[in-house]
């Protein structure tokens, strides 16, 4: 990886997540948060929480979250299979299972949020 790709990761996951993710989660996330959200999730192998900020599009109760240069991040890979997240989308706060679809070289994690009756 290039070293300034791998700066301006560092920059968004040390600086600006930590700004974003309480932005997203509080009141201003009902206006913020109708593109980003905030996806919770135990890591598989590590077992530790784990929280970062998504551009996200929404369909009902499928939430698809893109993953833009998949080859250079590896949180996505937690979902190959079934795995259970937390979803903050425009303030409200979603359970939810999500797995991975691989199209050529676009990565999406598909999220289908629970039903909120169970």
């Amino acid at each position: 990886m290039a070293p300034g790709r791998q700066r301006s990761f560092a920059f968004m996951n040390d600086c600006v997540n930590p700004l974003l993710i309480p932005l997203l989660e509080g009141r201003a996330g009902r206006r913020l948060g109708r593109q980003l959200g905030v996806v919770e999730y135990v890591g598989r192998r590590s077992g530790r929480p784990r929280r970062l900020v998504a551009q996200y599009v929404r369909h009902g109760r499928t939430v698809r979250i893109r993953v833009g240069t998949a080859d250079r991040k590896t949180w996505w890979r937690n979902f190959s299979a079934g795995h259970p997240l937390r979803l903050h989308l425009a303030g409200d706060r979603y359970e939810a299972t999500a797995h991975v679809v691989r199209e050529d070289n676009d990565v999406t994690v598909i999220a289908e949020l629970e039903d909120p009756s169970r």
